[in-house]
């Protein structure tokens, strides 16, 4: 085998077929797997519907969604996914929608609709708000980032929900959009959307409902006689949706979908160039050549499962995670961090080391989510049900009992890492050098990355994002 520094990264001559897919294979072995011992990243809903939304995966494969009046299956497919989630949001007669690379660029085209649709008709804002809950998902702060937006972050409430009180006092004549989650991610909440959206068309602003999560859980658990309330278009005062169809939608990465009201709204998403010597460019989205293969893929899934297929795995997860739910009520050591309302949800350790709790449950086989105190919320262990791991919900929670017996009590890392990571930003720091001495190796955490978790949850949240772009940048270099 060749050594590193000299192995040619583009080869004079090329390998056979057999031996570059031997080679992605082999690239793939430490992989999550979808395998029912997940409990996030994967949104598995069996091997039969995989292999459908590869074959659709496939035969889309060639279609480019940049120029539909080429490619008019990419209008046709396009549509036909749209108008689906258009009638699962109760959407009204003149709404409209876009497929998308995912929940990300969803939310980053609402952001910026809200912006372009305020600089059209309110031009005496110099500098557009936006009010996010301190649970909203992270790239609501992306957006406003790229798109010159501030964010006025709203409090929650003792189960992680928006706080309308909070949402009207911090309101000023420079909001331009509220956003509320159904549900958050972090705790599987779905904020007072109904009151925030009244509130939102009685000031005369737009509402974003980011259901990038629930979408596709929510209608069905309604479906299927759980007491939801309304959330979506249903409320005049909802202005944009967020849905993703590569989540519980089960479509393969990237599939996600934003609705708009009406088709002025859906405009100010667009952008259009005439300015330069090439063929004129309308771009509905971020991208501009734009892949439709995960989108034909969830075409498939849609229709070939149906609204009766999606209840059926909607049921499952919801079991499955009202069975975990009551086991945690009833364990000893661990508690709901918030009581969910759909099928993922987080939970705590009440008296030991929550991250060595993580360490063992991943020596049981299980892959969850170790994630940081911030604001209100707490170290805890995030966990996402799908179809996949609904059946083997009782097992985690077998292995949950006995992970916790003789479980130490927390563990604070040592002040002196915690002050020198705390420094960063201001001293040049050897990335190599800090993954060695974190343990992380060829990109992967140590088989027990409590220790790392434990000085990361320490540090404040910017040294937690100057230690992440560290370690994604000495990934890709």
């Amino acid at each position: 085998m060749q050594n590193k520094s000299t192995m040619t990264a583009f080869p004079e001559r090329g390998a056979s077929r057999a031996d570059v897919l031997a080679a992605l294979t082999d690239h793939r072995a430490k992989d999550l797997k979808s395998d029912g011992q997940a409990f996030a990243f994967v949104y598995d809903a069996g091997e039969e519907l995989r292999e459908l939304a590869r074959e659709a995966f496939a035969s889309c494969m060639g279609i480019n969604g940049l120029d539909p009046t080429v490619y008019p299956s990419a209008r046709k497919i396009e549509n036909g996914v749209v108008s689906a989630c258009l009638e699962l949001m109760h959407a009204p007669e003149g709404a409209v929608g876009t497929a998308t690379a995912g929940g990300t660029e969803s939310v980053l085209l609402a952001v910026k609709a809200a912006r372009d649709f305020a600089r059209k008709t309110r031009p005496e804002i110099k500098q557009p708000k936006m009010l996010l809950p301190e649970t909203a998902h992270a790239c609501f702060h992306k957006a406003a980032h790229y798109f010159g937006v501030d964010v006025v972050v709203v409090d929650v409430d003792e189960q992680f929900r928006a706080s309308v009180a909070d949402v009207k006092a911090k309101f000023n004549d420079d909001v331009i959009l509220i956003v509320g989650s159904a549900p958050s991610y972090a705790h599987g909440v779905v904020d007072p959307i109904a009151a925030l959206a009244d509130f939102a068309k009685e000031k005369g602003v737009l509402m974003h409902v980011d259901a990038c999560v629930g979408g596709c859980v929510l209608p069905f658990m309604r479906e299927n006689g759980e007491s939801i309330e309304a959330f979506d278009f249903e409320l005049p005062g909802v202005t944009s949706i967020s849905m993703d169809l590569h989540k519980y939608g089960f479509a393969p990465k990237g599939i996600s979908i934003v609705l708009q009201r009406n088709r002025q709204l859906r405009a100010a998403q667009y952008y259009a160039c005439a300015n330069w010597s090439g063929y004129a460019i309308v771009n509905a989205t971020t991208l501009g050549s734009k892949s439709v293969a995960a989108m034909g893929a969830a075409y498939a899934l849609l229709h070939h499962l149906g609204r009766e297929g999606y209840r059926a795995k909607v049921r499952s997860m919801w079991d499955a995670t009202k069975l975990l739910v009551q086991r945690i009520d009833d364990t000893d050591g661990v508690e709901l961090v918030a009581r969910p309302d759909t099928n993922l949800f987080a939970f705590r350790t009440t008296d030991g080391d929550v991250f060595e709790l993580a360490d063992r449950l991943t020596e049981c086989g299980w892959h969850v989510q170790p994630t940081y105190a911030f604001g209100r919320s707490p170290a805890h262990i995030h966990l996402t049900i799908d179809p996949g791991n609904a059946g083997r919900a009782g097992a985690f929670a077998d292995d949950l009992t006995k992970c916790l017996r003789d479980l130490p009590a927390p563990i604070e890392p040592p002040a002196g890492v915690v002050a020198m990571l705390s420094q960063l930003g201001e001293t040049e720091v050897d990335p190599e050098m800090l993954m060695e001495q974190l343990g992380i190796k060829d990109g992967q955490l140590p088989h027990r990355a409590a220790d790392i978790h434990r000085l990361i949850n320490a540090a404040p949240p910017d040294v937690r994002q100057q230690l992440l772009i560290l370690f994604i940048g000495e990934l890709f270099s």
